[in-house]
């Protein structure tokens, strides 16, 4: 009887032996199934600390500057200032703003050859979602929180870089990124790219430099790429900006950039103290150092620059022997963006799934700061940016009522890709048949807007052919359509359906209004200055000058 009981206890144990080890293998079957999903960011949303030596410098990703606050300012431009308003003239105020210039943006200094003058560290997230401590998985749903990949992360990875540094160097540690801590932590043999924002920038390189890395690649989902740029980069690198009418920024920029009377009362102020021409030298001086401090030696900031204002810039900014290291990396960078348009398409052609995001119908994030204002954008990229060659006309206008599609990439007649707005011709577009438009969606306020996130979670997990198979989602959405109700909560408006199912929340507009009081004083004296202004200019005609 008992060796009986000891053999059914044996053979249970067996059982329940050989029942764990074949759930522990469907287990682990399981998890070598997902794709890791590799996220490669935006600007800025990689933490990059500078030093010089034990000194801490400054962070430059958020712009956490140790010399931006009120007494270094005052104590470099007091003195020049005071000595301008009363004289009436520079004098040496902007050599003063020239040397504040320096000193805030000190941490992004670099070289002529574009090395850092300064050592930049960059938090790395080398392990997955899951394995990362608290703080840095803080920092990822900070930048990136796509809804939807909860089940994926311990197969979801980060890939930090240097947003300020350079476009090679960024594309070599993405390659090595994926070889070296994706692919063997995981046992994977492939990875699914996300590229967001800069990071098509990135993705541009890494396709051009490591062809060979296709074989790791599953499927890549771009959301709001920048594949040509933004174009306010490209307007401040060929200055077409309106900052130096200064008439125009007393009474358009600065009650636009400040809330309520502020904005009129510091124009009033700067009024008082300073003559326009001098405002505008100090405005030209300012700008111009900004460039030189963040962009000129900075090979990931150039790839910013869209490709027709690069042809432009580059020969003002690196036409010398200095930056000719600089020049040629970013040459490299623009012909890896003038072949990416066909290097996707191949791959489509080879079988891997490529999706591009794109959104459109917002318009300039300042519209008054730039010469290209009213272009359409989603604040920062254009749809021919974001779109990878979508054709479009600018905010408030259509492509014509008699607009018939270009078809340079589709052409086939039963294919619809002009928006119903009239705004965007898709059939331009490098992947028309796999590239979605979000109307009326900014920028900025991406990692806000939960349709979008939702949305980029099913092209990433889901096997989604093209745009006709993902219903209700057409090539072309406009999620306002679909608000019944808004509820404004604190500093965010919440967005329901006629249902009352919850669309997407973004954060609530600022009230600007100024009281009627200022704006008649800023009227005032603006016209009043002005005047004052073009008497001395043609006074100095007959080299008179009784205005000082």
């Amino acid at each position: 009887m008992k060796n009986n009981v000891r053999r059914l206890l044996c053979v249970l144990l067996s059982l329940a032996l050989v029942l764990c080890c074949t759930a522990f293998a469907f287990a682990e079957d399981d998890a070598q199934q997902k794709t890791p999903i590799v996220l490669i960011p935006g600007f800025g949303q990689s933490e990059t600390k500078v030093y010089d030596g034990d000194e801490y410098l400054g962070t430059i990703n958020s712009f956490e500057l140790p010399g931006l606050n009120v007494e270094n300012i005052l104590k470099q431009v007091l003195a020049p200032g005071v000595a301008s308003i009363i004289t009436r003239s520079d004098l040496a105020l902007s050599k003063a703003v020239t040397g504040l210039v320096d000193d805030l943006f000190k941490p992004f200094k670099t070289n002529p050859d574009g090395t850092p003058v300064y050592e930049r560290i960059v938090t790395d997230y080398d392990a997955a979602y899951n394995d990362l401590p608290p703080e840095k998985q803080a920092e990822v749903q900070h930048h990136i929180a796509i809804h939807g990949l909860e089940d994926y992360n311990d197969v979801r990875y980060y890939y930090s870089y240097d947003s300020f540094g350079s476009i090679k160097q960024v594309a070599a540690g993405l390659h090595r990124y994926i070889e070296e801590i994706v692919l063997p932590q995981t046992g994977a043999e492939k990875v699914l790219l996300v590229p967001v924002s800069q990071g098509g920038t990135v993705l541009t390189q890494y396709l051009a430099d490591y062809p060979g890395d296709v074989k790791y690649i599953e499927k890549i989902v771009a959301v709001i790429p920048a594949f040509d740029g933004a174009q306010i980069l490209g307007d401040v690198m060929t200055d077409n900006v309106t900052i130096y009418d200064v008439n125009y920024d007393h009474e358009n920029v600065l009650p636009a950039l400040l809330p309520g009377d502020t904005g009129y009362q510091v124009s009033l102020a700067l009024r008082m103290a300073f003559p326009s021409r001098v405002v505008e030298k100090l405005l030209r001086t300012a700008l111009e150092e900004v460039r030189q401090m963040l962009v000129v030696n900075s090979t990931m900031m150039w790839a910013l620059c869209p490709a027709a204002d690069y042809v432009v810039a580059k020969e003002t900014y690196l036409s010398d022997e200095a930056h000719a290291a600089v020049r040629a990396e970013c040459d490299a960078y623009d012909a890896a963006r003038s072949a990416l348009p066909a290097t996707l398409q191949q791959l489509q052609r080879d079988g891997m799934q490529i999706h591009i995001v794109s959104c459109y119908g917002v318009g300039n994030i300042y519209p008054m700061l730039f010469g290209s204002g009213n272009i359409n954008s989603d604040e920062l990229l254009t749809p021919a940016s974001s779109g990878l060659g979508a054709t479009f006309a600018n905010i408030g206008e259509t492509l014509g009522d008699g607009y018939t599609a270009k078809g340079t990439v589709c052409s086939d007649p039963s294919h619809n890709h002009l928006s119903p707005d009239g705004m965007i011709d898709a059939s331009t577009c490098a992947l028309p048949e796999n590239t979605w438009f979000f109307k009326g969606v900014g920028h900025t306020y991406m990692n806000f807007r939960e349709d979008i996130k939702n949305f980029a979670a099913k092209l990433i997990l889901e096997d989604v052919p093209d745009i006709y198979s993902l219903p209700p989602y057409t090539q072309f959405n406009d999620p306002s359509l679909k608000v019944a109700d808004s509820v404004v909560n604190g500093s965010y408006v919440y967005h329901y359906d006629k249902d009352g199912n919850f669309l997407y929340s973004e954060p609530a507009p600022a009230d600007s209004t100024a009281s009627p009081l200022w704006k008649g004083l800023a009227t005032i004296v603006n016209n009043l200055y002005s005047n004052v202004d073009t008497l001395n200019e043609n006074l100095q005609l007959y080299k008179l000058k009784i205005f000082a």
